[in-house]
């Protein structure tokens, strides 16, 4: 039996909806914009409802306000996008918070009785005569409300609202599903800000010490680029003498203990070689159900910091030092002056072949001794003021071993100097004469079975310098303390060379460091600036 024409207009209608709520599910699942979105509802909606104008207002967080992201009109636009109103006390606070529709089929006549509804005054404005108001619902939670208005009153009736409300539920889930992608966008953009633009290193690895997120302070702190370090061993960084000391395991073993350790000081080391002291703060990842995923490390660079608090210490302690040695020198060079005379007057009265002759010119060798250290102490005291004049950098480097190379000890050693013949320095030549002949010594000293010294010369904005020997090397216990005043490896000396040298680099606006691995030889590094 044929059905009644009624029937079969239904049935089409009915296949018509169905139609359009999976092309708006495909839409939503290939993830088209609000925008785009609203354009394809506003169009294919015409064939189902009357209608002159569409839009969608949502809440915010706290649900106090509405506000449109969303309007389509055949005529201008006045309550347009980025419009808000309150909720509360307004009539809109039925739908939002009772998920209740709205039918208004007398806009001028609703305007009327509310004159003080700003939004109905605009939308009048338009030339709109009635509305019809549905709330978008996401599993029973209110988000927002979407506006259908017509040019004509008396338009909407309650079998629109039915057919609108299926509609309507597939547009919210694409409205929250934009929301929710949008939000995560935000914190996408905002983590990716974070770890492009900290001037700390952000690195995270996970549960097997291989490194998973380099952010951009990372790779201007250490200088290798994610490709380079993704994927690989943490322990990249750290320095290879450090590696089998039992810090690392010690510091991981913390983190997983205690959740997170702040502040932790240790040692890396960069692409290039050069060594960093960072402070790291690190915080372990889990997932939901407790097992460890990795940690997320926060790494700042104190080197720089660390090295103003020492020679902070170092400068405090110097003064001191240096008051007191100027003292001490002072009030001993005068006597030391008349012992030595007097005991080489002795001398002078004492044959050769007589016994205590030996005694008497070892008395004079320990004389000598102490005023070699009253000198040393009274050039350690004393400021050290460079009277710069173009020198000839690379010929001081030879002037200063003629002096030392005819030393026996020296006859067994190869020197060499490699570095441009034209560099010209605005420097003081007779201290860095001193600088230069005591480093020389002190590698010298180092290479009893003799070897090779040799000096390489940068040109540059800063001249750098490396003083490099094949003698015994230095103990890392030792290292630290090389340049401390009184501090020496050797059974003779005041130990005040390399404190000296320091001072004088300084003064020329320089400085200098020392590497160097015990059997392996040392290396004294000097950049003083052009």
């Amino acid at each position: 039996m044929p059905l009644p024409q009624e029937a079969l207009s239904l049935s089409t209608q009915e296949a018509a909806k169905l139609r359009l709520i999976d092309d708006i599910t495909e839409r939503i699942n290939l993830g088209t914009s609000l925008e785009a979105l609203v354009e394809f509802v506003s169009t294919r909606l015409h064939e189902f409802l009357p209608y002159n104008r569409i839009a969608i207002a949502l809440t915010d967080e706290r649900r106090e306000k509405l506000t449109i992201v969303a309007a389509r009109s055949d005529g201008k636009v006045v309550l347009d996008v980025g419009y808000s109103g309150a909720i509360t006390g307004s009539s809109l606070e039925a739908l939002v918070g009772g998920g209740r529709t709205r039918i208004i089929n007398d806009l001028q006549e609703y305007l009327a009785a509310k004159p003080t509804s700003e939004s109905t005054r605009l939308i009048v404005k338009e030339g709109m005569r009635s509305s019809l108001t549905l709330p978008l619902l996401v599993q029973g939670n209110p988000i927002g409300v979407m506006f259908f208005s017509s040019r004509h009153a008396g338009v909407y009736r309650s079998e629109h609202e039915e057919f609108l409300r299926g509609i309507v539920g597939h547009v919210a889930i694409a409205v929250e599903r934009t929301r929710l992608l949008d939000a995560l966008r935000e914190k996408t953009e905002y983590l990716e800000n974070i770890l492009h633009n900290s001037a700390d290193a952000i690195v995270v690895v996970d549960a097997l010490n291989r490194i998973r997120t380099w952010s951009e302070g990372a790779r201007r702190m250490f200088g290798f680029e994610p490709a380079e370090v993704i994927g690989a061993d943490v322990e990249v960084l750290v320095p290879p003498e450090h590696r089998h000391s039992g810090d690392e395991t010690r510091f991981r073993t913390r983190v997983q203990r205690e959740g997170f350790v702040k502040d932790h000081e240790c040692v890396r080391q960069t692409k290039d070689g050069r060594r960093l002291t960072v402070q790291i703060t690190s915080t372990l990842l889990r997932d939901k159900k407790g097992r460890i995923l990795g940690r997320s490390s926060i790494v700042r660079d104190v080197t720089h910091l660390k090295k103003l608090q020492e020679d902070l210490i170092r400068s405090q302690s110097l003064a001191a030092v240096g008051e007191l040695a100027a003292t001490v020198a002072h009030e001993i060079k005068n006597p030391l002056a008349g012992i030595s005379g007097a005991i080489q007057v002795i001398a002078e009265s004492i044959p050769p072949e007589n016994g205590r002759r030996e005694i008497v010119d070892e008395i004079l060798e320990q004389i000598r001794r102490l005023d070699n250290t009253v000198r040393d102490l009274l050039i350690f005291a004393r400021p050290a003021t460079p009277v710069k004049a173009p020198v000839p950098f690379k010929e001081t480097f030879w002037r200063a071993w003629s002096l030392l190379g005819q030393q026996p000890a020296a006859q067994h050693v190869n020197f060499t100097v490699d570095g441009p013949d034209d560099l010209i320095m605005d420097a003081d030549a007779h201290l860095l004469h001193q600088v230069w002949v005591n480093l020389f010594q002190n590698a010298v000293e180092a290479m009893h079975k003799g070897g090779t010294l040799s000096v390489r010369i940068a040109a540059g904005p800063v001249a750098r310098v490396e003083i490099q020997d094949t003698g015994a090397g230095v103990s890392p216990e030792h290292m630290a303390r090389l340049f401390r005043p009184f501090f020496s490896t050797k059974t003779r000396g005041t130990g005040l060379g390399l404190a000296i040298t320091r001072k004088i680099i300084e003064a020329h606006g320089g400085s200098v460091w020392i590497e160097s691995r015990l059997h392996q030889g040392t290396t004294v590094v000097v950049e003083i600036p052009r």
